[in-house]
């Protein structure tokens, strides 16, 4: 019985912890000398058995520094993604689909400070994501 309890529990911690989706080439950059920055990569429902990522991307307008996304798209998918500015100046990204009218399947990813260099180029600085390109999306 003590074996049939810890094996459920060691269960139920692994399929916690499997992420939602799986994110691929991850990238995250602000051009020099542009007001322009870019994010993309590929996305896959980690639980679907999807093999193809979907290509997720956005230009956006900023300072140099990443900024936050509130209305990322997937080419040829209903999914969306949000990138939103944390305090200690990392940022969480947030990968969403609709499952029914009423509930959506989200999956976060928290990409700490330490993971963005900040490179200066002359008059303008520019921010770039140097952290893990390939991660999991936790369920949110």
């Amino acid at each position: 019985m003590q074996f049939f309890i810890a094996a459920s529990l060691l269960a139920a911690t692994a399929s916690a912890a499997s992420p939602v989706f799986n994110v691929s080439k991850f990238a995250a950059s602000c051009a020099p000398h542009s007001s322009l920055c870019d994010y993309s990569f590929g996305v896959v429902q980690a639980s679907a058995g999807e093999s193809t990522p979907v290509d997720c991307s956005a230009q956006v307008v900023s300072d140099g520094s990443l900024p936050a996304v509130t209305d990322g798209t997937c080419k040829d998918s209903s999914r969306t993604w949000t990138i939103t500015k944390n305090d200690d100046g990392g940022f969480t990204l947030t990968v969403s689909q609709a499952v029914t009218p009423s509930t959506n399947l989200k999956g976060t990813f928290v990409a700490p400070a330490s993971d963005i260099s900040k490179e200066d180029t002359g008059a303008s600085s520019q921010e770039k994501y140097i952290g893990s390109t390939d991660f999991g999306l936790a369920s949110a």
